[in-house]
């Protein structure tokens, strides 16, 4: 039996396309942020048997229905706050993730955004390429010695935790969830989240988003926080309250922020944050290395070909509602 697979949002790597036709399974591809309504149209034209979502908006219900024929719903990365789980399995779709695949890749972004604060990067860039060279106007630090601060202890966080350990630094993480094995490395296991966030001297963000962490940082959490403290989201732009992080930061309630991720995205070209220079930004692509990139192609194409062959794919990789 033929079958068609759409990733929505930008195509999978060469080499996972390639399993793809070699499986005889057909594929397509949509550009970024597709609208609505190209995405109901092009599904219900190619009567899909499976999505692969990349950079969407949301898939919803009527996306989710729009292909009588489709069977699976495969998020190309480990967030599904872009897919209603729900309403698929509702509908008996299954949704899957490339569980663990950028894991390393995350962790290694998420110590550089740490390491551009602490050594003020974007400030002695722009300082040398105006002309500037006084060494004495430097004030940059060291992460040795400082508390890492880890919001989520899974499998990214665990990978930071190594690095941070190995350059000097201690860790606590705050993961209910997490088993105790988790923490048989160095890193300690807090039990009182406020506690986490005025104790750490950088806090990093690898939580999914819930209707618990929604905001999770916000006026009163970041009020507990270090004035020297800083802030690294690598996880999902709505765990933070924008506005409330503007307002701390140029209150100096905290002394610099890193951020990988918005709400929403792409972000306004008017917000605030771009006014901070205490503030570094990138692009949420702290998972896209190439590296990373590839492996998680090869996994969604793996899994993708599996379940529509009927056969069995590693329980990990279900997302459940």
């Amino acid at each position: 039996m033929a079958f068609t697979v759409i990733s929505l949002g930008g195509p999978v790597t060469a080499a996972g396309e390639a399993m793809l036709r070699a499986a005889g399974i057909t594929s397509l591809s949509t550009g970024p942020y597709p609208a609505k309504a190209d995405v109901i149209a092009l599904l219900a034209e190619h009567q899909a048997d499976a999505v692969i979502v990349r950079l969407v908006d949301r898939i919803d219900a009527d996306i989710l229905k729009a292909s009588p024929r489709l069977k699976l719903v495969h998020k190309h990365g480990a967030g599904t706050n872009d897919i209603d789980v729900a309403a698929a399995q509702a509908l008996g779709i299954p949704v899957l993730a490339a569980v663990g695949a950028n894991a390393h890749s995350v962790a290694e972004h998420a110590l550089a955004l740490m390491f551009a604060l602490v050594k003020d990067m974007r400030r002695q860039d722009a300082f040398v390429r105006g002309g500037g060279w006084a060494e004495k106007a430097y004030r940059g630090g060291e992460l040795r010695g400082r508390m890492l601060g880890l919001v989520g202890f899974g499998l990214i966080a665990r990978n930071l935790a190594r690095m941070a350990l190995a350059i000097g630094m201690r860790v606590q993480a705050y993961d209910p969830f997490a088993p105790d094995d988790a923490f048989a490395d160095g890193a300690v296991r807090a039990t009182d989240l406020d506690a986490l966030f005025a104790t750490s001297d950088v806090l990093s963000l690898h939580c999914p988003l819930t209707e618990d962490t929604r905001n999770l940082v916000n006026a009163r959490t970041l009020g507990l926080m270090k004035p020297s403290a800083l802030l690294i989201n690598t996880a999902r732009g709505e765990v933070v309250d924008e506005p409330a992080l503007c307002a701390a930061l140029a209150a100096g309630t905290i002394a610099g922020a890193g951020l990988d991720t918005f709400a929403p995205e792409p972000p306004a070209p008017d917000n605030p944050l771009w006014q901070l220079d205490t503030v570094i930004l990138s692009p949420h692509i702290g998972g896209v290395t190439e590296e990373a990139r590839g492996e998680v192609s090869l996994i969604t194409c793996g899994n993708v070909i599996a379940f529509l062959k009927g056969e069995s794919v590693p329980p990990r990789f279900f997302v459940r509602g």
